[in-house]
């Protein structure tokens, strides 16, 4: 949630809240360490808990010109995101990128008035 905080609020103290969720990330990258997802072999609880991330977190960084995920620092949750994100159950499910980026313009839009 810190990365779309730091997106609505550029020039607001949009720095300190997306090294925020970097450290957030990172904390996460060690918790994944080894496995394929962090549930194991399969997705699990967590997975699913976290797993908004891996179609909205793109949308943010693409609309907002930053990046939150840094595949060099994070390679292993960038692997999770992979993984998660062409898994079946996922894959047939998500939204279209495109209204996703729509509505992320309104709401920005209804943030700044």
């Amino acid at each position: 949630m810190g990365a779309w905080i730091a997106l609505i609020k550029k020039g607001d103290g949009w720095e300190k809240v997306l090294k925020e969720t970097r450290e957030v990330m990172e904390k996460l990258e060690e918790e994944i360490k080894g496995k394929k997802f962090f549930g194991g072999d399969n997705i699990g609880y967590l997975d699913l808990a976290l797993g908004w991330i891996t179609c909205w977190l793109p949308v943010w960084e693409e609309i907002g010109s930053l990046q939150v995920l840094d595949p060099l620092k994070c390679p292993n949750i960038s692997s999770w995101k992979t993984n998660f994100l062409s898994h079946p159950m996922i894959k047939d499910n998500l939204p279209p990128r495109d209204e996703m980026i729509a509505y992320c313009h309104r709401r920005i839009q209804e943030y700044h008035g």
